[in-house]
């Protein structure tokens, strides 16, 4: 299965050191829709200076390959309003369009720094979502407010390529052969019956990818019949939302709008059930609840956060360097996405406090 973005980045900020790592924050804002050669030149240029200095030779073929890889991506995709993160070592090539700007960095070293990256999702919402119907499958990684496409698995496709056989082979019985209409045209409906649960076994295999591997809600559309049959069998892993009636030819601006409108719906439920409590909820200093967070706890948190507020991350920890973030809000939100909990980000003078903590 194809990872999401989210996994990938976490995968990366947990790899052991490299020979060799290249990591590298190349915003995109404005009217602009790719990198400038000359950003894409200062990433060589740098990678260069590092691979002169390598005395592996095996290991600097391996990392100019990947990293040829790596730009490769960002020069073939047109997106705006984000920041292209590129890592890069002998044996790892990422190249990955995360949609919220975040400062430009190039740095060469023997450790990747995904943290920027790793914490800006932590922030946002990340949703698999699936549109299908019995002649199509998309896939797709909501990031926030953006989609990104996800590959077909293989077995998707050969089981999708398998149930509209059997669907044509019905539709051929009755003309070739007239005088067994009845005989083939039973064995014709019973192939197609087991195309029809194959196919929806492994969309449900992928779903339950998904939302057990990867831990993400999924947002499942399309024709309302496969929703129910895809869904069956998937009550507690996780996070799964069925919407109906949208067209298997439906834009990708059509889709956006039902998974925002999703999302938001989902916010509001949680304001309007914990809210109400954080008026009778004592202040709590960012320690108490960062103490806390390090526990065991029986419930799926929520944390309230004031829009714009932060605080030294060393208030955490007590550490004053090799901090992955200077921001402790970057470390909270982390542990409560850790926690399989919520973030709510509330604007200013909404909360009685900054920073509030509720266990449901």
């Amino acid at each position: 299965m194809e990872s999401l973005r989210f996994t990938r980045v976490r995968h990366l900020a947990q790899q052991e050191t490299a020979s060799l790592a290249l990591t590298a924050y190349l915003p995109v804002s404005g009217e602009e829709t790719t990198v400038s050669p000359l950003h894409l030149g200062k990433v060589r240029e740098k990678a260069e200076k590092a691979l002169a200095k390598h005395t592996d030779l095996k290991e600097v073929e391996s990392f100019r390959t990947n990293l040829d890889y790596a730009l490769a991506q960002v020069t073939e995709h047109n997106w705006s309003e984000g920041t292209w993160f590129i890592a890069v070592t002998p044996s790892v090539a990422e190249a990955l369009f995360l949609p919220f700007l975040l400062e430009e960095d190039i740095s060469v070293g023997k450790a990747l720094k995904p943290y920027p990256a790793l914490y800006a999702l932590y922030r946002v919402k990340t949703v698999f979502i699936g549109v299908f119907s019995e002649n199509t499958v998309r896939w797709f990684e909501g990031l926030g407010n953006r989609l990104f496409p996800l590959s077909i698995q293989p077995e998707v496709r050969e089981a999708l390529q398998q149930l509209q056989r059997a669907r044509q082979q019905i539709q051929n019985v009755a003309v070739d052969t007239p005088q067994y209409g009845e005989l083939f045209a039973q064995m014709a409906r019973s192939a197609y019956s087991m195309a029809l649960v194959k196919y929806t076994d492994t969309l449900r295999q992928v779903v339950a990818y998904y939302l057990d591997v990867e831990q993400v809600p999924a947002v499942l559309m399309g024709d309302e019949r496969l929703l129910q049959e895809v869904g069956r069998g998937l009550e507690g892993h996780g996070s799964l939302t069925l919407i109906g009636g949208v067209p298997e030819t439906a834009s990708l601006e059509f889709i956006q709008q039902h998974v925002e409108q999703h999302l938001m719906h989902q916010r509001a439920v949680l304001e309007q059930m914990y809210y109400p409590f954080l008026a009778y909820s004592e202040a709590q200093k960012p320690e108490e609840i960062w103490s806390l967070l390090q526990d065991s706890l029986p419930s799926s948190p929520v944390l309230f956060i004031e829009e714009g507020y932060s605080f030294p991350a060393q208030v955490l920890t007590g550490a004053k360097r090799s901090l992955p973030t200077k921001d402790g809000v970057d470390l909270l939100v982390a542990a409560v996405r850790e926690k399989g909990g919520e973030i709510l980000f509330l604007p200013p003078g909404k909360l009685p406090h900054p920073l509030m903590l509720l266990m449901p």
